[in-house]
């Protein structure tokens, strides 16, 4: 009984301690993708409750949030069978930042899927951002599983999944994490948080200042 007493006063204040952040620090809207079977709901429940709970496939969505790695997140889960990977775009128009999971111990054939879905959907935003004039929303791709035997580093995915051919204006980073015992995705989101901010505080792309003239000859 007292447990249970105080579980729900911790429930209760967690949500009181939410509506003050909240007025002061508007949670970032995130979209997390990758394809099925990557992780992507264990890491968000792992960063909501933070615990291991057994997660289903996702036949849809899910959302959650959460407050880690000095910032506040409203996480949303989007399904990444392939019958599902095209409500990405509605899902991902208008964010402030991406998460792209992918599974460490995939083989090359499952990597050059991640590439190509990863490499479509940061020209899907590209386009989207040029349409609403607003800065493109920064990419985090979280290499999960690392505790797996036969994992992949992150070095070897970043070269694998293409981050270093993406626009120099595409912000991105990778980290190495574990959504089963959560080891890596605190400090995932503090790499995130720091992305997010960057772009924040960056003037939006209509007051750049245009390229000086070229002589004419």
């Amino acid at each position: 009984m007292c447990s249970c007493m105080w579980s729900g006063m911790v429930g209760v204040v967690r949500e009181v301690i939410w509506g003050l952040t909240a007025l002061v620090q508007p949670a970032a809207h995130v979209v997390l993708v990758g394809l099925e079977g990557a992780g992507k709901t264990t890491a968000l429940l792992r960063l909501r409750y933070s615990q291991y709970v057994e997660a289903s496939p996702t036949v849809a969505f899910n959302t959650e949030k959460v407050r880690v790695g000095g910032g506040s997140w409203l996480i949303w889960d989007v399904g990444g069978a392939e019958r599902l990977r095209p409500l990405w775009r509605p899902y991902t128009r208008a964010c402030d930042a991406l998460i792209f999971v992918v599974d460490s111990c995939s083989d090359a054939e499952r990597l050059e899927e991640a590439r190509l879905e990863l490499h479509r959907l940061v020209k899907q935003q590209a386009n989207q951002c040029t349409t609403l004039h607003r800065p493109k929303p920064p990419i985090l791709v979280i290499a999960n599983k690392q505790d797996l035997p036969g994992s992949r580093l992150p070095n070897f995915l970043s070269v694998a999944l293409g981050l270093p051919d993406l626009p120099e204006s595409q912000p991105w980073a990778i980290a190495p994490a574990c959504s089963v015992t959560g080891e890596g995705l605190e400090e995932a989101m503090s790499v995130l948080h720091h992305l997010v901010t960057k772009v924040r505080r960056a003037p939006p792309p209509s007051s750049l200042p245009a390229p000086p003239l070229k002589p004419s000859s």
